[in-house]
This record gives structure tokens, sequence and C-alpha cells, in this order.
């Protein structure tokens, strides 16, 4: 039987369509899980001398992510508690995040920095050996689909023994000419295969039988499962499904030359840009504009679409980019914004006008992103500083670049944040000792509540819009505005109160 690796870290909400006789060895799930326990998140922030390396604060939000994370509800709030279990597991080779790995020391985009950090991993290391068990002598099909897989796609090779290993994936299709020369990599199969990826059902589905959020969940979702339909997550060049549903991440160019019967069997989609002028005038990350329209009549009513506008592309000034904020910010045309995120230049990927682009770092020789320069661009300060005060104003966001993203509806209205928790014992980041907080997971801040505010912040934490209501106006004042500081209020409510 043909075993299937899926090596840490990619996105968790989806999971690999096996071919027929194929048994998968899901890994990234099993470290997510892990990682994302409430009782390891509980029992790490008891730890002494503040719990995390983020002190108090970490401790707090570790606390705040087991509880969302024991409602079982599959939403925004869900997945930013998986973030910050991710960002708190302490590693000495790794850091973590929601979509996001970076070496402690060095790049992904070197094979000796990958390497290296792949001998030192200690959080992915039950992993790698529970594959070890698993493949028992039997040849394994590692499918490295993101760079962010490359630590512990390495660490397997050196554990299972290259002769034993075949590595595919859509980064492995990409890069299979660099990869052979990695001298540690000698005797490594390398096949330009990936398998089909789906939602996990979770996700989307009511049908499941899970709880839901519902604004993660449509009806017509709950028929796509009955009839044993699986909705197929489509990215990068992939081409159109052949039949049955799909959601998708796709280059703006890409997905207006998408047919319309494809586009009609879409179940949520995230286009990405780098500028939008109304809809009619949409320019991709190779820098050619395409016009929208078609694609969005051809989609079904319901069916959630979001931009995701990436900053810094060759020519685009912070007045360009900014109106293009401005106007997904608004829903133009029934797009919502789905993030904000740096533009990195593909080695392979034309720009159609200016730019020269800067040769690589010496000793890089897994390249996939490519320096470069053109007049009127935004440089990185800017970039940041636009992503930080979006980020700010915008705290509805879309937690990262995931699957489940693209098929959230919108969340059900309410003055509190679904991301945020009453959190009762823990100590505290202003030294005041033991207490109860307000902590958001979105914005990472805590307020610390008096005893007298902690019954009606609970009641508003329940969706009660009247908890406030019997405390005096200006003790009601200072407990809005303390609240919308920490991040904890959402909607007009919170920008009020901010103001």
């Amino acid at each position: 039987m043909q075993l299937i690796v899926v090596p840490p870290l990619t996105d968790f909400t989806t999971e690999v369509m096996a071919p027929a006789g194929a048994e998968v060895l899901d890994l990234n799930a099993r470290i997510v899980e892990r990682l994302a326990d409430p009782s390891r998140l509980q029992a790490a922030a008891r730890r002494p001398a503040g719990g995390t390396a983020e002190g108090p604060l970490g401790a707090l939000l570790e606390l705040a992510a087991a509880a969302v994370l024991e409602r079982g509800v599959f939403d925004d709030a869900h997945l930013r508690a998986v973030g910050t279990a991710l960002r708190l597991a302490a590693d000495p080779a790794v850091r973590l995040d929601l979509d996001r790995l970076e070496l402690a020391e060095g790049s992904t985009q070197s094979s000796r920095d990958v390497l290296g950090a792949a001998g030192r991993c200690e959080l992915f290391r039950p992993e790698i050996e529970l594959a070890a068990e698993a493949a028992a002598g039997r040849r394994a099909h590692v499918v490295v689909d993101a760079g962010r897989q490359l630590p512990a796609a390495f660490a397997l090779v050196a554990a299972l023994g290259a002769e034993r290993v075949t590595l595919c994936g859509r980064l492995v299709a990409r890069q299979r000419a660099a990869l052979r020369r990695v001298p540690e990599l000698a005797g490594v199969e390398l096949l330009a295969w990936s398998p089909a990826r789906a939602i996990r059902p979770s996700w989307y589905d009511r049908a499941s039988g899970r709880p839901q959020n519902a604004g993660w969940a449509r009806p017509d979702d709950a028929l796509v499962t009955r009839s044993g339909k699986r909705v197929r997550w489509v990215t990068g060049a992939c081409p159109p499904p052949a039949d049955g549903p799909w959601a998708g991440r796709l280059d703006a160019v890409e997905a207006a030359a998408w047919p319309r019967d494809a586009l009609a069997r879409c179940r949520g989609l995230t286009i990405i840009a780098t500028r939008v002028d109304f809809l009619a005038a949409v320019t991709g990350l190779n820098g050619v504009t395409v016009d929208l329209r078609r694609l969005l009549s051809a989609i079904a009513p319901g069916v959630p679409v979001a931009c995701e506008l990436v900053l810094g592309a060759p020519g685009m000034d912070a007045g360009v980019v900014g109106e293009s904020v401005e106007l997904l910010a608004a829903g133009a045309g029934g797009v919502r914004l789905a993030g904000l995120r740096p533009y990195r230049m593909a080695i392979r990927t034309p720009w159609a006008g200016p730019s020269v682009r800067v040769p690589p770092e010496r000793g890089n020789d897994l390249v996939r992103w490519i320096r470069f320069d053109a007049p009127g661009t935004m440089r990185a300060y800017e970039v940041a500083a636009m992503i930080s005060d979006w980020l700010g104003r915008l705290p509805g966001l879309p937690a990262g670049r995931l699957a489940a993203c693209s098929v959230a509806g919108q969340e059900p209205a309410s003055a509190w944040d679904p991301c945020a928790e009453v959190v009762r014992g823990g100590a505290g980041p202003d030294g005041g000792g033991p207490g109860t907080f307000a902590v958001s997971l979105r914005s990472g801040r805590s307020l610390r509540l008096r005893p007298y505010q902690v019954a009606p912040v609970a009641r508003l934490a329940a969706d009660d819009p009247h908890a406030l209501d019997t405390l005096p106006e200006r003790a009601r004042t200072e407990l809005t505005a303390g609240l919308a500081r920490a991040g904890v209020l959402r909607g007009r409510e919170g920008a009020a109160a901010r103001t």
C-alpha cells in the first residue's frame, strides 16, 4: 500500500484526497492537534516564571486560546486560537504562526539553513518518530507543497533514509533542479506530482454533526456532503476541477480566465490582487490588469468572494494601494477584504511593467522569491505601516491564508469579539498579581478587570446587549474604552470607544 506523508506545517483546514489504495499519514494534522490541545495550553500557562517566553501575557493568551478551543466551534476564533498555540510553542530552530514558519537562523531559501533547522527542531520530533515507525521499511511519498514544510521534510529524509523517500508536491515540482543539487538529498526520488486537497468538512459543513458558528456554515454546503461530494481546494496555477464543488485562492489574472461552468461550482473564492479599481480593473501578481465582472456574474449568489491585497508591487505607490484598500474595505461589488500582505516577486513570474531584479543572496540555492527595484514602489516600512494601520481599523480580517477563510461567510453581529475571552486566575502582564482579564486573541492584548467589572463583562461576553446598563455612566464609559483598547470589542462599539 502506498504511504503518503504530509509533513508539518501546511494548511490544517485541508486534507489530502488520497488515491485509491493509498494510506495517508497526516503529520500536519497531528502536530496542530497536539500543540493546540487545550489541556496542554492550560498546563503551559501555569508553568513557573510566567508561562511562555512572552511572560504573563503569553500565559493569558494560552488560557484564552484553550477556552476558545474548548468551545468546539470551527470559526475565526478557533483559527486564532490555533495560531496562538503555534506562535507560543517555543523551539530553538523555528518560529511558527498560523500560516507561516520562520527559521531562527537563516532562511528557507537556503538548503544549509533548512538542514540546520531540521536537525535542531524539537517541535515536530514526535511526528518524525511516528513516521519512522509507520513507514516500517516502506517507501514514503512526502508531499511538500510550501516552503514552510521544508524543515520537517528534510528531517523525514534523515529519519526514513533517502533511498526510501519520494519527495513530491507543488514546491518539489517547481524546484526539482535545485533539490537535486542538495547532497543530503542524494538518493531521494523527486516526483512532479501532488495529490488533490479538499477542505475538511468540519470547516464548512453543518451536516458533520459538530457545532458550527453561523458565519462559517451555509445550508448549500450541507447538501454537498449529503451528496457524497467533497469541496476541492484549488490554489496556484492548478487547472479548474473537471466536476464537483470547489473553493480556492487564486491570482486575479488566473481566476478571470476560468470558464463559467467551473465558476458556477465555486463554494468560496479568495482573489489575490495588487491593485483594485471598482473590480472592472484588477491587477494580478504579474502586473496584468483584468476585468472581474464576468467572474463575479458566474459565481452563484451567496457564495463568499474576497480579495487579498498584496502591498508593495512594482510601481504601486502608497496612494494607489491606499485607494484599493479603501474600496475593498467598503465591500465594493460585494467583495470583502480578505487580508493584506507584503508583495514578494516570484523568481519565475514576469511583471508587466518596468522593474529591475536583484540577484539572490549568495548561498540561497532554494530561491523562490527575488528582490527587485522599480520607480514609484512602496518601501518596506511603508508597507508595514499601512498593513498595521488597516489591521487596527479592520479587526475582522481573516486570521490567515487558509482554505477555511475562503468559505467563511459573515460572522454574526455582536459587540463582543468572538476572538476574546474572560480569563480568571492569570498573573497578568501589569505586575499586579493574579486577577481576571479580558483577553483578545485578535489583538494580543488584555485588560485587567476590577472586581465590580467581572460580572458585567462576563455577561457581555455571553452576548447580553444590556450587560453594562447597570453600571454608572462614568464607569461604563471607562470600561468600554478599556475593552476597546484591549481589542475585545468590535464594530461601531469598539471604533467609537477607541476614538
